[in-house]
C-alpha cells in the first residue's frame, strides 16, 4: 500500500509541475503598490518580463500543502456517510452521533482567525506544522476510540488542527506568490480542497458498508506524515527577526478570548437549535444572544482598545473585499447545505443503499474541482475576475433552482445532469471571493484577511447545515401530518423530522405503499430546502454586483515570502 501511495504522489508532483509549465507567466512589472489599482482602468501595455523558474522546493511545497488540504477537506465530510456504522459499533445514541460531526465543525471554525494572527507573529511554517501535527494526533485518537465520548473529544482535537490547515494552506500559497501569478497556484489548492470534499462521501460510504469505520481516520495518518516531512524539508520562508518576548507582547489576548468565547457560544446555539433543543428553548436562545453580544463587544474592542488587533477592521474598508467576504459566507452556506442534504435525497427519496447513494453525489460534485482549476487558470491569464464572478453566481443560483425538479422517479438527466450547472458555479466561487479580497488588500494585512475570509466560509457551512436542518425537519413533520390526516400513513408508522435523517432503513422495512409515501415526503421536504438555498444564492448574486473591475496585475511584498537558497532574505528577516 505504501508503494502505491508513493507512486500516486510522484504522479501528482509531476501534474503540479505540468500545470505550472503550461500556464504562461505574466510578470509585466514588479508593482510594489500596497493599495488596490483603480477600478475599471485598463493596464498600460508593457512588455512582459521573464519570470524566474520556480525551484523544486517551491513546487514540492505547493504539492505538500495541497496534500494536507485534501485530507482535511475529506475529513470534514467523510464521517457523515459512515456515522451510522460508528454509532452501531460504539453503541452510541443519536445525541452522541450528532456531536461526532458537530464538534469537529465547531472547533475547526473558531480557530481559523486565531491561526491567522498567530502565523503573522510566529511565522507560517511552524504554525502550519503544529496544525498538521495536531490534526494527525486527533486522527490517531479517533481511530483508537472505544466509546462515543472518547470519539467526540478526539474530533475536537482533530478540528483544532484542521482549522489551521484549512486557512494556512491558502495563506502560505498567497505569501509565496505574486498577485498576478497567484490564481494558478490557488487553483491547485482549490482543486485539492474540492477533490477532498468530493471523494470524502463515497469513500466514507464504502468504508462504512464494507469494512471497519476506523479506516475513516487511519487513512489520514500516512498522508499527514508525508505532508509534514515534505513541508519541513521544502518550506522555507522569510521571517522577521524579533525576540520571543516581543512576539508574545503582540498577541491580542483580550480580543482572542472574547472571540473564542463568543463564537463558541453562538455556534453552539446555531448547531443545536432544532436538533438537540427547540429554537425557542433557553438552551438555544441564551448562547445565541450571548454570542451575538460578545461578537459586538469584540468589534468594539478591536476598533478602540487594542494596539495590534487580532482582526483589524481596516480589511473591511473596501466594497469589493466586503462583497468577497459576504460571497464566501453564502458560498459555504449554499454548497455545504446542498452537499449535506443531497445524500439524504438518495437515501430517503430513492431508497438507495448507502454506498450507491454516496456515489450518486459525484455527478454534482466532481465538476467542482475541475471548474475551480479552470477559473484559476482563466484569471491568471486575464488578471480580471469581475465578469467571472457574476457568471459564477448566475450558474450557482440557476443550478440550485433546478434542483426543485428532482423527484423519486426522475430520470438521470434531472437527477445527475442538471446538478452540473451549480457545481461549475460553485467551483468558480472557491477562489473568486478570495481574488476580490486579495486585489484590494494591502500585503501587510494579507494573512489575516485570508483567514477572515476562510472563517466566513466555514461559518457559512455551519449556517447551511443549521438552516437546512430546520427547514427540512419542519417541512417533513408538516408533510407527515398531512399524510396521517389523509389516511396514507397509519399512526403506528409515524417518523418525525428529527428522526428522518437516520430512519431510511426502518422506512424501507415498512409496507411498500407506506414506504412510497415517505419517499415523496423526503423529496417534498428537500425541495423546500432547495428553494431556501436558491434564494440565498440570489442574495450572493446581488452582492456580487458590488465587485469592481479590479486588476490582479501586482507583485508581492509579503514579509514571509518563499526563501530559495540562491536568494538572500530581506534585511531584518531570516529564513526559517
Amino acid at each position: 500500500m505504501s508503494s502505491a501511495i508513493l507512486d500516486i504522489e510522484t504522479s501528482d508532483v509531476s501534474s503540479v509541475v505540468l500545470i505550472e509549465d503550461k500556464v504562461e507567466a505574466v510578470d509585466a512589472k514588479d508593482n510594489l503598490t500596497k493599495t488596490s489599482p483603480n477600478a475599471d482602468q485598463e493596464d498600460s501595455p508593457t512588455a512582459p518580463a521573464p519570470v524566474p523558474k520556480k525551484s523544486f522546493k517551491f513546487k514540492l511545497t505547493v504539492f505538500m500543502l495541497c496534500l494536507a488540504s485534501v485530507v482535511v477537506a475529506m475529513d470534514s465530510v467523510i464521517v457523515a456517510s459512515s456515522l451510522a456504522a460508528i454509532t452501531v459499533d460504539l453503541k452510541g445514541e443519536s445525541l452522541e452521533a450528532f456531536w461526532v460531526g458537530t464538534s469537529y465543525l465547531l472547533s475547526q471554525t473558531i480557530t481559523i482567525p486565531i491561526y491567522g494572527t498567530l502565523s503573522d507573529i510566529f511565522g507560517r511554517k511552524w504554525v502550519m506544522i503544529s496544525a498538521i501535527s495536531l490534526f494527525l494526533f486527533g486522527s490517531i485518537l479517533c481511530a483508537t476510540a472505544n466509546n462515543m465520548g472518547w470519539l467526540v473529544a478526539a474530533r475536537v482535537v482533530q478540528g483544532l488542527g484542521g482549522g489551521g490547515c484549512l486557512t494556512l494552506v491558502t495563506v502560505i500559497i498567497s505569501d509565496i506568490t505574486t498577485l498576478r501569478e497567484r490564481p494558478k497556484y490557488l487553483a491547485m489548492g482549490a482543486f485539492a480542497w474540492a477533490l477532498g470534499t468530493n471523494i470524502g462521501v463515497p469513500v466514507g460510504g464504502a468504508i462504512g458498508q464494507y469494512t471497519s469505520w476506523k479506516w475513516v481516520f487511519w487513512i489520514n495518518i500516512p498522508i499527514c506524515v508525508i505532508s509534514l516531512a515534505g513541508l519541513i524539508y521544502a518550506l522555507h520562508l522569510n521571517k522577521e527577526i524579533s525576540s520571543l518576548r516581543s512576539k508574545m507582547a503582540r498577541i491580542d489576548y483580550l480580543g482572542m478570548f472574547i472571540f473564542l468565547t463568543s463564537t463558541t457560544l453562538f455556534l453552539y446555539g446555531l448547531t443545536t437549535g432544532g436538533t438537540m433543543s427547540p429554537w425557542r428553548s433557553a438552551g438555544v436562545l441564551a448562547p445565541l444572544i450571548i454570542g451575538v453580544l460578545g461578537l459586538g463587544s469584540f468589534i468594539i474592542t478591536e476598533s478602540k482598545w487594542t494596539k495590534e488587533p487580532m482582526v483589524p477592521l481596516r480589511i473591511f474598508s473596501n466594497r469589493t473585499a466586503n462583497a468577497g467576504f459576504f460571497g464566501a459566507f453564502i458560498h459555504g452556506l449554499v454548497l455545504w447545505s446542498f452537499a449535506y442534504y443531497l445524500v439524504i435525497f438518495f437515501l430517503g427519496a430513492r431508497q438507495d443503499p448507502l454506498f450507491k447513494s454516496s456515489a450518486e453525489t459525484l455527478p454534482g460534485s466532481a465538476p467542482v474541482a475541475l471548474s475551480a482549476v479552470f477559473c484559476g487558470l482563466w484569471v491568471s491569464r486575464t488578471l480580471r475576475f469581475q465578469k467571472m464572478t457574476w457568471l459564477a453566481w448566475i450558474l450557482l443560483t440557476v443550478g440550485n433552482g433546478l434542483n426543485i425538479l428532482m423527484k423519486p422517479e426522475s430520470g438521470p438527466g434531472i437527477i445527475y445532469g442538471l446538478r452540473v450547472i451549480s457545481a461549475i458555479g460553485g467551483g468558480f466561487l472557491f477562489q473568486l471571493p478570495l481574488f476580490a479580497v486579495h486585489a484590494t488588500t494591502m500585503d501587510e494585512n494579507l494573512g489575516i484577511a485570508t483567514s477572515t475570509l476562510t472563517f466566513f466560509r466555514s461559518l457559512g457551512q455551519a449556517f447551511g447545515v443549521a438552516i437546512g436542518g430546520t427547514v427540512f425537519q419542519n417541512q417533513f413533520d408538516q408533510s407527515v401530518n398531512r399524510a396521517v390526516v389523509a389516511g396514507k400513513i397509519p399512526p403506528a408508522y409515524i417518523v418525525t423530522g428529527a428522526q428522518a435523517a437516520g430512519a431510511y432503513g426502518s422506512i424501507g422495512e415498512f409496507p411498500v405503499e407506506i414506504t412510497n409515501v415517505y419517499r415523496y415526503v423526503y423529496a417534498d421536504s428537500l425541495r423546500v430546502v432547495w428553494y431556501v438555498t436558491t434564494g440565498l444564492a440570489g442574495a450572493g448574486l446581488i452582492a456580487s454586483l458590488l465587485v469592481r473591475n479590479e486588476s490582479m496585475d501586482r507583485g508581492n511584498n509579503a514579509k514571509q515570502a518563499f526563501k530559495d537558497q540562491k536568494n538572500s532574505p530581506p534585511v531584518g528577516t531570516e529564513a526559517v
